[in-house]
């Protein structure tokens, strides 16, 4: 096995084991209580806050083994997401479409508002919208991760 398709198999088994933890915040955010009380509100927040940043796991890895780093800056979040939805040409192609990166867009916000505020002041109206969108968000975002691992692994010396 050449280097190149070591460092591609095992970029592409980074990002599926990343893919396994999702599933389970999925499932524990299925199975949360929708209860509008604080602890409740704060542990259906915490799952939120979790799967961005687990979706941003993926794109860390990414930026920093094919794009030369990841961005700096105080917009650095929301640089990475814009970045994941860009071709670069003779490099990689886009990790996801616009309109996954205008979705994952707002769980990012969401996560910047969960890392910011008191946890007494969420919301169920800004939390429940989000957990109904999880399952189609995460199921969008592991087709689109995986076509690009079949590009990684298809042929690693580009």
């Amino acid at each position: 096995m050449k280097l190149d398709e070591a460092f591609a198999r095992r970029l592409a088994a980074e990002i599926e084991s990343e893919l396994t933890n999702l599933d389970c915040l999925e499932e524990q955010s299925a199975s949360a209580p929708r209860t509008g009380d604080t602890f409740s509100l704060r542990a259906r927040g915490s799952i939120l806050h979790d799967f961005y940043s687990g979706v941003e796991r993926v794109f860390v890895r990414i930026a920093e083994e094919l794009n030369g780093g990841v961005p700096q800056g105080e917009q650095w979040h929301r640089q990475l997401l814009m970045d994941m939805s860009l071709e670069i040409g003779g490099v990689r192609p886009a990790l996801v479409d616009a309109e996954l990166a205008r979705s994952l867009g707002e769980f990012l916000r969401f996560r910047h508002v969960f890392r910011n505020v008191y946890g007494f002041t969420l919301e169920e109206g800004r939390i429940g919208p989000l957990e109904e969108r999880l399952p189609v968000v995460l199921g969008k975002f592991r087709e689109q991760v995986l076509g690009f691992t079949s590009w990684l692994v298809a042929d690693p010396s580009r």
